[in-house]
């Protein structure tokens, strides 16, 4: 019986839910779930047994039934799943025996089976609609383990999509050095995108650092859309429009261009100069041909066929007879000596000392060298600027600032860009062997220490760090006895034969130096950036020092 309210007026009805269910009704009971109350009642049928709820307050009527196949499935499945439970008396299920499980659906167990059943009975909201459903313990976990299956199968799909996102980010991104702040950058290979940040994808993870290597590039001009190639290295920051191999040749030109530049001068030649200088050598041939008695004419024709030509031979009765007509003339004496030592004349030894006293002479009468300046720009100069890699020509300029100019050190560089061009040759083989043997003290042609090349056949013998860059050497091919030990100079190049003046040393020192401590005390700490060394000076003593102050304590 059931009552209702029907626009404001009471109604009595008679229900006949409850016996349209199809079998017997087996159990009533009253079940308190979500904090309500709810009417129970089982049906059971030869085919399924029937659940049905009512709700007194809201007059809801829940409804579910489970068939006997899925039943049976249930209860072995469940004696399956606690088959290790079952020797626990604390954990086991008073209602359900192992031995018992498959009797449950016999009708003389079935207070046992509706027990059973009543406690996996679940009532809950619906976590959809919010409303009130009712189902089995095994659907329930159905669902929760498909929610759980669904959670971890979503969690697999977005690690997955983050992994291959971060994959793709390690593809299309790498990191970049920006020389002109010093730090790094990000950049996309495939839109050129350049940023500060790390990309986000990334994680706690960062991309490797460049390589060093060159790449080659292409951008394209926004304005005229030409594709440019251009060639970078990330790994330093460095971008060129040229190839490595481009580069090198310019490098290796502009070296070339600046060794030139150091042996024969700074000044460049424009087609002003080739031309006045050929109209010269010309003017030269054909003044001499036309008369040869003048000894002006002599002079610049002996010239151009020891320089010019490089025709010693044809030289050789030139400059006798211009010696003839004017033996005292400077330009003439500093020409012929010139020419009796770059054609190693026999006897060499007569040879070389008649070329000495034509200098000595030359410089009483010109000791300002004015009046061979001219001749060493159009014939001596001009021999190498027209064939820089011709060794004859190398070797008489060599012998210009060797004899005239006194520039040992220049004559040096000369006679081994002589030497590199052909080493064979005898006539610059014997003028060097002569000149470094003459460097030494007695000879002609003095100077501080030994030539360079000696440094390359001698043994370091001492060296100190109050040196700095200077050690002590030994030359064990030295031509002259006594003078094997002398002092190089590892960063200038030079030698010397005597002690260097080691004030100077340390003055030059201090001020290429900076000073990193010491303004408190009366030691001062330097640190020498050429030497990659530090040293100390003691306020009281006026010395430096290259022990620390600490360990001179001790």
């Amino acid at each position: 019986l059931m009552i209702r309210n029907v626009r404001g007026r009471p109604i009595f009805l008679f229900s006949r839910r409850n016996i349209v269910e199809r079998g017997l009704l087996i159990k009533t009971a009253v079940l308190q779930s979500c904090g309500e109350i709810f009417l129970l009642s089982m049906f059971r049928s030869p085919y399924d047994i029937v659940f049905c709820t009512y709700q007194p307050s809201t007059r809801l009527q829940l409804r579910t039934k489970i068939s006997i196949p899925k039943l049976s499935s249930w209860l072995n499945q469940s004696y399956a799943e606690n088959r290790t439970t079952w020797s626990s008396s604390e954990n086991a299920d008073a209602s359900f025996i192992p031995e018992q499980a498959l009797r449950l659906l016999k009708q003389e167990n079935q207070p046992n089976l509706i027990e059973w059943l009543v406690k996996r009975v679940v009532i809950r909201t619906n976590p959809k609609h919010g409303k009130f459903e009712l189902l089995f313990q095994y659907e329930a976990e159905e669902e929760r383990v498909i929610k759980l299956v669904t959670k971890i199968q979503s969690q697999w799909r977005r690690i997955k999509s983050r992994r291959a996102a971060k994959s793709q980010t390690y593809t299309h991104w790498e990191k970049i050095y920006v020389r002109e702040e010093r730090m790094f950058a990000y950049r996309n290979t495939i839109t050129d995108e350049r940023q500060w940040e790390k990309p986000k994808l990334l994680g706690e993870d960062d991309l490797p650092e460049p390589v060093d290597e060159w790449r080659t590039e292409q951008i394209v001009d926004p304005t005229t859309g030409q594709v440019h190639v251009y060639h970078v290295n990330y790994g330093t920051g460095q971008s060129s429009w040229l190839t490595e191999k481009e580069a090198a040749v310019l490098v290796q030109r502009r070296y070339r261009s600046k060794h030139e530049s150091d042996l024969i001068g700074k000044k460049k030649l424009d087609l002003v100069d080739v031309v006045n200088a050929l109209k010269f050598i010309q003017g030269a041939r054909d003044k001499y041909d036309k008369d040869p008695n003048k000894l002006a004419n002599i002079v610049n024709y002996a010239l151009l066929c020891h320089c010019i030509d490089l025709d010693f031979e044809k030289a050789r009765p030139i400059y006798k007879e211009a010696m003839k007509v004017s033996p005292n003339h400077p330009l003439i004496a500093r020409a012929y000596g010139i020419y009796l030592l770059a054609s190693c004349q026999l006897p060499r030894a007569t040879s070389f000392q008649t070329a000495c006293r034509l200098f000595n002479e030359a410089d009483l009468a010109d000791p300002t060298q004015s009046k061979f300046h001219s001749a060493t720009e159009i014939y001596f100069r001009w021999s190498v600027l027209a064939d820089s890699k011709n060794p004859l020509a190398l070797l008489n300029f060599a012998l210009v600032h060797q004899c005239i100019y006194k520039k040992y050190e220049h004559s040096e560089r000369l006679y081994r860009a002589a030497l590199a061009a052909d080493p064979t040759n005898e006539y610059v083989t014997e003028n060097y062997r002569l000149f470094t043997e003459e460097r030494y003290p007695g000879g002609s042609y003095v100077s501080l220490g030994p030539p360079f090349s000696v440094y390359r056949r001698s043994t370091i013998v001492e060296e100190r760090p109050e040196w700095a860059e200077w050690v002590k050497m030994k030359d064990p091919m030295c031509p002259k006895k006594g003078f094997e030990i002398y002092f190089f100079n590892r960063f200038t190049k030079t030698t010397r034969f005597n002690e260097p003046d080691w004030k100077l040393v340390w003055d030059a020192r201090v001020e290429r130096s900076s000073c990193v401590s010491g303004k408190t005390t009366h030691w001062q700490e330097y640190y020498d950036p050429r030497t990659k060394t530090t040293f100390f000076y003691d306020g009281y003593s006026k010395r430096y020092t290259c022990v620390r102050p600490e360990m001179r304590k001790s």
